[in-house]
């Protein structure tokens, strides 16, 4: 029993709420309470909210029985929930009415959830005998749906991340009130509403921009300040304000309908904030929050987790051991017990929705010892199911490539190429020299110290969730909008066709501009540091005052196709998908000059067409070049123009070829040979790009 105020609660017993918060739908839902008889209670009475997660949404009152039974002075009350079907939920408050008539409802309310697929336990996911990977039995679930074979153009594709509550609200559903995560649209720390249907519905929008593989940030149900994912209280369920497990399976296949592979976000570094150690008022070893009374925790699921001889203390304050962000409970994976849990979670969200990769969060906060047994063991299961080339993409914030090649040993597939984003970041000072971003087209930025999986596996990008957007690195250097945008579009040529698999952020092709920043806590008045700012919604949300970015004040539709940057980023990725020479091509710098003026040829066998790039990297234009390619590359009779992004021109000019660059300006175009001449493709929609502002 807890107390509280005039109320006490039953929460230590598992057959009642809220020790259990999600139930399946033939269960009873018990709750026992009671009130203080100094307040005279006449009855007790549960206030409950409804959304069957269906589009039915109710709000009543219900009266609780009363128990022949006083305990500590308290009056007792049970009574049980109206039963609700699978995909629904409840969030309920204890109050009663006096002996006067007067009603009282407690302000703090509790989450309960009705799910029918999500395991509870570890226990319900079957692990059985599969068969042989490489002379080595594979153990794990069988797959719920159809499995996919993996992509085998991965280099080719354009990735694309997304904060699925912050992406897209669908148009025909309502999950708000389905969640412990705060519902609160005029408040950056909040969800917005975002769900997986909402992502359904914009599919066709992605397949537009050129995306071909999304990365969805996380699924599981997380606690009250988790709108983005990464809180996780139920590692084996979709948080119910996103969604369910049918509507993520539906956005798989949507999704591969459209020729678009998805990346699922996991976190296999920590839970929530959920114990007290014994620095902040625990016993020895830990307890948990909800145990000990605090009505803001719950008990985690799967019920395997419930120990906390599974997490790390706050002794521990090296990088892999440590809480992260001093608050989240880091889970103990260099035990067995440990690893084989959280492996098997990773297995289950395979066997359920037919994903094509994982992203790792938080890769470096967790310590090889768990890596190289994890990576080895879901590459054989998923290449068991035909995804030979499922990706296992390691998020390494290391600043350097030493700190992130210190985990090759985990062969990850691919890692997220932080250090090279640090050095184009230092590399922008006002803004009035690019050659950071033309030596990452070059190749010149790939590191002595080599990557398991190569360094040009590495997925690169310019901004994404926890850093400023690349936009803002230059609207705030030059103060207009115009003169930013000629920069991006040279900034968003030289990543995607870059060496590296590029990757956008949701956001980026619509020029959103937030940039991290401080806040000041009203508890605390402590100023600390935050990204609310980088995760601006996608949709319309006036409710929402953001210090950055365009989205809010009306300048454009939201998901808006016909904007300059989203027209850019389509023919970008039209080309690297089309022209297989972008990948596996060597890069060749034919002319460099002090003034900005670079030319570039990307080059293969004697049966590839060469790629011709010219780029100005600096604020003066340069006027009419030619420039000889050398013989050794072959005899050349035209070109076939295939993007310019500020106005460029390539033509012939008596066995030259004759350049004109605006400033900032990148050209590109596939020199055509004798008896070798291909028609202008549909990746050659135009040679210039305006630069207005569309309504």
């Amino acid at each position: 029993m807890r107390y509280f105020d005039e109320y006490c609660e039953v929460h230590l017993d598992p057959s009642t709420a809220p020790y259990t918060w999600v139930f399946r739908s033939g269960e009873k839902i018990s709750i026992r309470f009671g009130v203080h008889l100094s307040k005279n209670p006449d009855y007790g009475q549960i206030a409950y909210e409804l959304n069957d997660g269906q589009g039915y949404c109710d709000s009543d009152r219900i009266t609780a029985h009363t128990e022949s039974v006083i305990e500590n002075g308290f009056k007792i009350f049970s009574v049980i929930l109206p039963p609700i079907s699978n995909g629904g939920g409840y969030r309920y408050r204890l109050g009663y009415v006096d002996t006067y008539g007067n009603e009282h409802t407690r302000e703090r309310s509790h989450i309960l959830l009705v799910c029918d697929e999500a395991p509870r336990s570890m226990a319900e996911i079957p692990s059985v005998f599969l068969g042989y990977v490489n002379n080595q039995p594979i153990y794990g679930p069988k797959p719920r749906v159809a499995m996919t074979s993996s992509p085998d153009d991965w280099d080719c594709r354009l990735f694309y991340s997304i904060i699925i509550d912050r992406f897209a609200r669908s148009a025909d559903s309502n999950r708000t009130g389905l969640s412990a995560v705060k519902y609160d649209p005029s408040s950056p720390y909040a969800s917005h509403g975002g769900t997986i249907r909402g992502v359904i519905e914009q599919i066709t929008y992605l397949k537009s921009l050129g995306v071909r593989a999304i990365i969805l940030s996380p699924v599981y149900v997380n606690a009250a300040d988790g709108y983005h994912g990464y809180h996780p209280i139920h590692l084996l369920m979709v948080d119910p304000r996103l969604g369910t497990l049918v509507c993520l399976r539906d956005l798989v296949k949507t999704a591969h309908e459209a020729n678009i592979a998805v990346i699922l976000d996991v976190v296999n570094n920590h839970i929530a904030d959920s114990i007290n150690w014994e620095e902040y008022g625990g016993p020895p070893g830990g307890e948990f929050k909800y145990v000990q009374g605090d009505e803001t925790a719950v008990m985690p699921f799967p019920i395997e987790a419930r120990n906390t001889s599974l997490f790390h203390g706050t002794e521990y304050t090296d990088m892999v051991n440590q809480r992260l962000f001093g608050f989240l409970e880091d889970w103990r994976t260099e035990t067995s017990y440990v690893r084989e849990l959280l492996i098997q979670h990773l297995k289950y969200w395979i066997a359920e929705t037919d994903i094509d990769g994982f992203r790792y969060d938080s890769a470096r906060h967790v310590g090889l010892d768990f890596w190289e047994p994890c990576v080895e063991e879901i590459s054989r299961y998923a290449s068991y199911f035909g995804k030979k080339q499922f990706l296992q993409i390691a998020e390494h914030a290391g600043s350097t490539h030493e700190e992130v090649t210190a985990y090759n040993g985990a062969k990850f597939s691919n890692l997220i190429d932080y250090p090279t984003y640090y050095t184009i970041k230092h590399s922008l000072a006002d803004g009035h020299w690019l050659g950071g971003l033309a030596d990452y087209f070059c190749g010149f930025l790939e590191p002595s110290h080599p990557y398991h999986a190569g360094w040009r596996n590495n997925i690169m990008f310019l901004d994404n969730q926890d850093t400023t957007r690349i936009f803002h690195q230059f609207l705030s250097r030059l103060g207009n909008q115009d003169e930013a945008r000629v920069r991006l579009h040279f900034a968003l040529a030289c990543l995607i066709l870059g060496p590296q698999i590029p990757s956008i952020y949701q956001g980026t092709e619509q020029e959103f501009s937030g940039a991290l920043g401080m806040h000041q806590r009203h508890d605390t008045e402590d100023w600390i540091g935050h990204d609310c700012y980088v995760r601006e919604d996608m949709f319309d949300n006036p409710a929402c005052v953001w210090e950055f970015g365009p989205i809010n004040r009306k300048s454009f539709d939201p998901y808006n196709k016909n904007h300059p940057t989203f027209l850019l980023i389509r023919q970008l990725a039209e080309i690297r998908l089309e022209n297989k020479l972008i990948q596996s091509g060597t890069r060749t710098l034919l002319c460099s000059r002090n003034n900005g003026f670079w030319c570039v040829l990307i080059h293969g066998t004697a049966d590839d067409q060469p790629i011709l790039i010219a780029m100005n990297m600096g604020p003066t234009p340069i006027l009419e070049q030619a420039l000889k390619i050398p013989h050794c590359y072959g005899e050349f009779c035209g070109v076939d123009m295939l993007i310019a992004t500020s106005g460029g021109v390539f033509h012939l000019v008596e066995g030259a070829m004759g350049i004109k660059l605006p400033p900032f300006t990148f050209v590109l175009g596939r020199l055509l040979q004798q008896g070798k001449q291909t028609p202008v493709t549909s990746i050659a929609i135009n040679t210039q790009l305006t630069h207005q502002q569309t309504g």
